[in-house]
């Protein structure tokens, strides 16, 4: 079976409900802790994991998604981005005035303007095997979020979620018809 690295967003870790529910529907889920605010170690670590594990396709949510495409732009690999935080030095800004809850480590996560400066903005040029977006993401609009691919010319699909994946079976089933395509391709 081939691999999927799946990417969990701020505050979360490798053992996010999404990434255990995508194992429990069958799919062979690497789900690696690392550090989403921390762009420079990030890409790093998560560069050497993809070397090493030699994923067929890269799957994340909100942070995870930024990550998904930034490291699609670096490896040319498939990516699935879910309520992506498309800018994160935008989107994470508002950390700066209050630290982010760290939900997997208990804590907060605080930001520096340094931290902001170092996220790099996504290449219109990868064009993403999918991107979800919910409808009712309290976090980052959806509004926001289609704007944003329209810019970029990617196509999407909503969703009726909010910002977490509300529906893991749809979603694994997603992954197996992306993985199915690039053998047929």
């Amino acid at each position: 079976m081939r691999n999927v690295i799946y990417l969990h967003g701020l505050g979360s870790s490798g053992q996010a409900s999404t990434a255990i529910s995508l194992q429990k529907a069958g799919l062979n889920i690497i789900a690696p802790d690392y550090a989403p605010q921390d762009y420079q170690g990030s890409i790093s670590e998560l560069t050497q994991i993809i070397a090493e594990q030699q994923p067929a396709l890269l799957a994340g949510t909100s942070m995870g998604g930024y990550y998904a495409l930034k490291l699609a732009e670096l490896t040319g690999l498939p990516c699935l981005a879910v309520n992506a935080c498309f800018e994160p030095a935008l989107s994470l800004s508002k950390y700066l005035q209050q630290p982010a809850e760290d939900y997997a480590h208990g804590g907060f996560i605080h930001f520096e303007p340094s931290m902001l400066h170092a996220f790099t903005p996504l290449c219109a040029s990868v064009q993403p095997a999918g991107i979800i977006i919910g409808r009712r993401d309290e976090s980052i609009p959806a509004d926001y979020q289609q704007a944003f691919c329209e810019q970029m010319g990617w196509t999407f699909q909503l969703r009726d979620w909010g910002h977490r994946v509300e529906d893991s079976p749809w979603l694994a089933e997603k992954i197996r018809r992306i993985l199915a395509a690039q053998v047929s391709a």
